[in-house]
């Protein structure tokens, strides 16, 4: 049988022929390393109860959360019935109960705290964007300058799930954006102009 490194590499081209987002293929295949890793036994052996094995030890010794065994779960499910072609008895796969928990909302006062007390305009602008235009993180780190049609007062986001995607902005943003790309008339534009990392987002907010 093929060893674990021909296995991970077969899911990495699975995923990616599918047209799956680079945070499903880095997630997929990281949770899959993991549980072999974990159960160390020869691919074409494992079944089901090597899946219940890896789960339960989610939930009972690492006690992480509900969402995050799922993202294991999913991942591996993957892992049997693409990559490795195999026929799984799901009931004997169960998936953990998520607990709903309302999600906290900033107000608009503190929203324009936050967005009025940012003195880079780069950052600025980043904020006013992710909040007017609702993106999550990984879209806001993938746009680049040739992505914004401030015309139309519209942003392209190419990597937003059902695909890309125009979303519309305020006027607002507009100006924000002539702003920061006025730092650099008569000047070649950088490539990260309006490129910002994860992290800085998150940074953020």
């Amino acid at each position: 049988m093929d060893n674990k490194e021909q296995i991970l590499l077969r899911m990495r081209e699975d995923i990616q022929n599918r047209g799956l987002s680079k945070n499903t293929l880095e997630n997929y295949t990281l949770n899959a390393r993991i549980f072999l890793d974990y159960i160390n036994s020869p691919v074409d052996q494992l079944d089901e109860q090597d899946i219940r094995k890896f789960l339960s030890y989610l939930v009972h010794e690492k006690k992480v959360s509900p969402g995050t065994v799922n993202t294991y779960s999913v991942a591996i499910r993957f892992l049997f019935a693409v990559t490795l072609n195999r026929t799984l008895n799901y009931l004997q796969i169960p998936r953990q109960k998520k607990r709903k928990t309302l999600p906290e909302v900033l107000t608009r006062e503190e929203v324009f705290s936050i967005i009025n007390n940012c003195k880079n305009i780069k950052h600025k602008a980043m904020l006013m964007l992710v909040y007017s235009a609702g993106l999550r993180v990984g879209e806001a780190a993938s746009l680049k300058i040739q992505n914004n049609d401030s015309n139309n007062m519209r942003v392209f986001v190419a990597n937003g799930k059902g695909g890309k995607i125009a979303i519309p902005y305020s006027q607002k943003l507009v100006f924000m954006f002539c702003a920061t790309i006025g730092r650099f008339i008569n000047l070649t534009i950088p490539k990260d102009a309006f490129s910002w990392n994860v992290r800085c987002i998150t940074y953020y907010f």
